[in-house]
């Protein structure tokens, strides 16, 4: 049949389904129900091979654009990303640009660097931002896998005093199971994730929905009492400033110069501190000895390395002091 025959029959004109043969104008729903009734082939026959055509048009001018991206892509920790299984091996120019995209969750470089703005306030940004982004996002898929009832903060906060008590547990095998147990059952999924070499996150939180939070720890430090207060130091974002962003928690001294945002960071560090040692303790603990921390430690119902650690935060007790190192002891990334 010619294009002239065809034209007729559907009552087009010759130029539009000659720019139709030559992919220059879209089959339309109306041409493809045309083209049922002059072929007998149905319209989602027709709009099926349209729809293709439409989509490897648009694929091959992304990976043209995705050529051009392959100096970005370079700037992730792709020897680690691929270590972890996150990206093939072997993966190079636009085909290595199209996984780290997938991976990251985006359609395409650009509305990554807009991710970006969100957590940028909340440090001077000390850390790698693409390590960062990576590590970020093996939080959100480790998230993705734990079922969360919907966030109820009287639920959370209850949460938080039975997860208190983990603290005196030593084995994380068994205490950690617990711990996310009880944060899903409020609304909270809780992940470790190995944090990436240029990542100098202890810890994050966010929202995935808004029925979700996440707290993401990295272990990046390894001491048990500084897990857990980075925990708890999370827990005050989710409970205080619910909604309000990306909270990276870095040491003070990275933490950004910008007001409001030390302000969140301060609350957050006087949350997780008065809920490890409520401030009715804190003349005790001016005048406590390390030989006194099992004791004391057993009578308000945390782990002497949470006493330790606060004594050496609060300059009470050295850090290099190995009377209260033996209480301290360092978490394996098993937890």
């Amino acid at each position: 049949m010619t294009q002239t025959e065809l034209a007729e029959r559907l009552g087009v004109t010759l130029k539009h389904v000659n720019r139709v043969v030559k992919g220059a104008a879209s089959l339309s729903p109306e041409m493809a129900l045309g083209l049922e009734k002059v072929f007998g082939v149905t319209a989602a026959f027709w709009m099926t091979r349209e729809a293709h055509y439409q989509a490897d048009k648009a694929r091959i001018s992304q990976r043209e654009q995705f050529a051009g991206a392959v100096e970005w892509a370079k700037r992730f920790p792709l020897a680690e990303m691929r270590k972890r299984g996150r990206l093939a091996r072997g993966l190079d120019g636009a085909e290595l640009v199209e996984s780290l995209v997938t991976f990251l969750g985006v359609a395409a470089p650009d509305q990554w660097r807009q991710q970006q703005v969100a957590y940028r306030k909340s440090q001077k940004f000390e850390s790698d931002e693409y390590a960062l982004s990576a590590w970020l996002r093996e939080g959100e898929l480790a998230a993705a896998e734990i079922d969360c009832q919907p966030y109820d903060e009287e639920r959370f906060i209850e949460a938080l005093q039975a997860v208190r008590a983990l603290t005196c547990d030593e084995d994380p095998a068994d205490w950690f199971p617990a711990l996310q147990e009880r944060c899903a059952a409020a609304g909270v999924a809780v992940v470790v994730v190995e944090a990436y070499k240029g990542v100098k996150a202890n810890g994050a939180t966010r929202w995935l929905s808004p029925e979700k939070a996440l707290i993401q720890l990295s272990l990046r430090h390894a001491w048990i009492d500084i897990f857990w207060f980075s925990f708890f130091h999370e827990a005050g974002h989710v409970v205080l400033h619910r909604k309000k962003g990306i909270f990276v928690e870095v040491p003070p001294k990275d933490r950004s110069d910008d007001p409001q945002e030390r302000q969140l960071e301060d609350e957050a560090d006087r949350f997780a501190s008065r809920t490890l040692i409520p401030p009715t303790f804190d003349r005790r603990l001016k005048s406590l000895a390390a030989t006194d921390v099992p004791a004391f430690a057993k009578t308000i119902g945390v782990s002497p390395a949470i006493v330790v650690g606060r004594l050496m935060h609060d300059g009470l007790l050295p850090w290099n002091s190995r009377l209260g190192n033996q209480y301290r002891a360092r978490l394996k990334h098993a937890a």
